[in-house]
């Protein structure tokens, strides 16, 4: 038995040959492979392990995962939260690299460019950590050459858009061009080439595999990318945000809308190692406000002065959201130019004293349909008390836990009030 035994996850839009290259890796072919298309639509509807013991030189035994994955031209954001569940179950013991699949020869266009992006939104800075770039279809650039098109790599690197170019700085420069028409031992130095780079980074993360986070589906969260303001107009994001920061929310009981500092005093959520869909709403003015669909925010033209708070999921196109720039500013109206749903990672919930906040500079409540606004703020009333009295104390009251990142009393409270409903 092989005493080195890694695992990789092939991400890549359909077409660009993530199954055939698998196959080339794991010197597995026809039935015994993974499933291949010859017309660029997916044939990998699910993920799917293959596993075999590769001589490269010494037997190193690999596990690798093809995915339809959050770039599958027909997946939908439920699709590919079930498929990274899955993904997740068919690494028990993490990921050692993850393999951005690109076709060599294929255009970077904005599509391409929003593909990365997406792959950035679910993943983070662990895509590029952990991150080899694969180029498929290498017979096309040995062809290219012979055809005295292009005489390097390094040439047709350098030809391609600054996003594209970016890409591959971001990951170290490691890239492998792959020829999956390659059999035998021509086959070898390509994978050998990959398992030296896959070595590469375990040595920089000391030998850590990525655990792929949990999938939760709890509306009641912001993302972890998700920013507060602080320090009138400064930002902050929520995974950096602690108890005590004063942030910038709406202040209560005047006339007409204004802004105030006011403290964070309790997180009924907070969990980084976790992902989850968020309604992600943009405005005409730039806003892209990321927050659960059962959270509340402000919505209508005179929200600000009635308090009226609508769920995420209830927003549409034409609202008015209202939005804010720094403390020394008012809010001011914007309207819903764009509302649909995205997969991020982390989920945060922080309360202020007042009850508000001002999120991805959209004012937003603390609460959520978990409970009723007036209902949450009164059963938070003793915690607000003892905050006051002995933040300390009320830190370890809130210290967050269990299976859902809540303090462990509060979702035992959010189960039971959840099954009545």
């Amino acid at each position: 038995m092989s005493s080195t035994e890694y695992t990789i996850v092939m991400v890549g839009k359909t077409g660009h040959g993530k199954s055939s290259l698998g196959n080339n890796i794991l010197a597995r072919y026809g039935d015994d492979g993974f499933k291949c298309s010859p017309f660029g639509s997916s044939q990998t509807t699910e993920c799917k392990k293959l596993t075999n013991l590769v001589n490269v030189g010494n037997g190193v035994l690999l596990n690798v995962v093809d995915t339809p994955g959050v770039m599958d031209t027909n997946a939908d954001e439920k699709a590919t939260l079930t498929e990274i569940r899955r993904c997740r179950d068919l690494c028990p013991g993490g990921v050692n690299a993850l393999l951005l699949v690109i076709q060599f020869g294929q255009k970077f266009t904005k599509e391409e460019e929003a593909a990365i992006r997406q792959l950035e939104e679910v993943f983070g800075s662990t895509l590029y950590k952990y991150g080899i770039v694969i180029f498929t279809h290498g017979d096309a650039f040995e062809a290219a050459k012979k055809r005295g098109q292009i005489n390097d790599f390094r040439e047709y690197v350098d030809s391609q858009p600054k996003d594209f170019r970016d890409v591959l700085d971001k990951v170290d420069k490691r890239y492998v061009v792959f020829d999956s028409e390659l059999r035998g031992n021509e086959a070898i130095p390509q994978r050998r080439k990959l398992l030296t780079l896959i070595r590469v980074i375990m040595s920089n993360v000391g030998g850590k595999a990525y655990i792929i986070p949990e999938v939760q589906s709890v509306p009641i969260c912001f993302p972890a990318t998700s920013t507060v303001l602080i320090d009138g107009n400064n930002r902050l994001k929520m995974a950096s945000l602690k108890l005590g920061t004063k942030v910038v929310s709406i202040a209560e009981d005047t006339l007409a809308p204004t802004l105030t500092m006011d403290t964070v005093y309790f997180f009924s959520h907070a969990a980084d190692d976790v992902f989850a869909p968020f309604v992600c709403i943009k405005t005409s003015g730039g806003k892209t406000l990321h927050l659960s669909e059962g959270h509340y925010l402000y919505v209508g033209k005179d929200a600000m002065k009635t308090g009226a708070l609508v769920t995420a999921r209830e927003v549409k196109l034409g609202d008015v959201v209202h939005v804010v720039d720094g403390l020394d500013q008012p809010p001011r109206p914007e309207e819903v130019t764009e509302v649909k749903i995205e997969i991020k990672q982390g989920l945060y919930c922080p309360h202020t004293f007042g009850g508000s906040l001002v999120v991805d500079g959209v004012c937003v409540s603390t609460y959520t349909e978990a409970f009723p606004p007036s209902v949450a703020h009164g059963l938070l009333w003793p915690i607000r008390l003892l905050y006051r009295i002995a933040p300390t104390v009320a830190a370890k009251v809130a210290q967050p836990g269990g299976e859902m990142g809540m303090p462990k009393w509060l979702e035992w409270l959010y189960d039971r009030y959840v099954g009545k409903i």
